[in-house]
């Protein structure tokens, strides 16, 4: 299976470069696995389509501002994509390589940067926990071509995000409004997938078998796995909010032993994969030759994908995480 086949022309102008106000008039794309029909409407139709007999999952996850700049010794600018926390004040960070191998920094704290076994480091001397909190930036795609600013410290939040933890926004799940949430009378429950460089990272593979994905940590509950099995028990629907939270809810059905305790995944969904525990999907529109849209088209169907994106692409819809979305029925 060749990556070249996921890929498409996308005009510059439908990029979204600022989420559309207020977030539920959000354009939908609605298109049903079965009859491959496809029609338009709006995110505030998304409660016209479920009952409170089905089930939708969502992502709490949290991202965090997580992006700050400093200037090194030689008074030059840098921008730094604080990745993981590896002990105490030690975090592994993405950054542009510096031509030293170990540079001091002033970051309104002092800080060390450190190449390790290939991999950059940030050695704060304390814990950056303010320094994030007054003078981080969200992380926003780079496609964007911006600078993150204040604006997105909001719009690059879900309404219901509550754990800590994430590089990226679920961004299906930014559609949502509490008015929106309120009036979507489905069952409704929630998961945590810390958003990583697994679902962003680009394959570079020519051959999609041959990439591997960076493993994401995610916890599911002992609750929240029977609500997935008595709505599949009782041929209820289960709507997953967001390609993280069918990756989730798919790594968790393929070994339920992962229930009540945080779990890695590197599930790399790709055609032909056994779908268990999702039914339907609301998804944005995403990057050409990404895991994304691999997902989208093993889940949907190529052919029908493919539609799809024509349809949006025709219709002027605006794309990735800033964007209009699709429901997979």
């Amino acid at each position: 299976m060749f990556l070249d086949k996921y890929e498409y022309n996308l005009p510059e102008e439908l990029i979204a470069n600022r989420p559309i106000r207020p977030r539920d008039s959000s354009r939908l794309l609605i298109v049903n696995k079965k009859s491959g029909k496809v029609d338009l409407g709006s995110i505030s139709d998304l409660p016209n389509f479920f009952s409170s007999n089905d089930l939708a999952i969502f992502n709490n996850t949290k991202v965090l501002p997580i992006v700050i700049k400093g200037s090194d010794t030689n008074n030059l600018l840098r921008e730094f994509l604080l990745i993981e926390n590896v002990e105490n004040n030690k975090w592994k960070v993405m950054t542009k390589s510096p031509k030293k191998t170990e540079i001091s920094f002033q970051l309104n704290i002092n800080a060390k940067l450190l190449r390790e076994n290939k991999k950059w480091f940030l050695i704060f001397d304390s814990n950056p926990k303010n320094l994030l909190k007054n003078y981080g930036l969200m992380p926003i795609p780079p496609y964007l071509k911006r600078e993150s600013d204040s604006m997105d410290l909001e719009d690059y939040q879900t309404v219901f995000a509550s754990i800590d933890g994430s590089i990226a926004a679920p961004t299906a799940g930014l559609h949502f409004t509490k008015k929106l949430l309120d009036n979507f009378k489905i069952s409704k429950d929630y998961i945590t997938l810390h958003v990583g460089l697994g679902t962003f990272l680009p394959v570079k593979s020519e051959n999609v078998d041959d990439h591997i994905m960076h493993e994401e940590s995610f916890f599911i509950n002992n609750k929240t796995l029977k609500k997935i099995q008595d709505a599949k028990r009782n041929r209820n629907r289960i709507l997953s909010i967001g390609t993280t939270s069918l990756r989730a809810i798919e790594s968790l059905a393929i070994d339920t032993n992962q229930v009540d305790k945080w779990s890695k995944t590197n599930l790399f969904i790709t055609e032909g994969f056994d779908f268990q525990f999702t039914d339907c999907l609301l998804t944005n529109f995403h990057l050409p030759k990404s895991t994304l849209l691999i997902l989208i088209s093993s889940f949907l169907g190529y052919e029908l994908t493919m539609k799809c994106y024509k349809i949006a692409l025709e219709e002027k819809f605006r794309f990735y995480s800033y964007g209009d979305a699709m429901l997979i029925l």
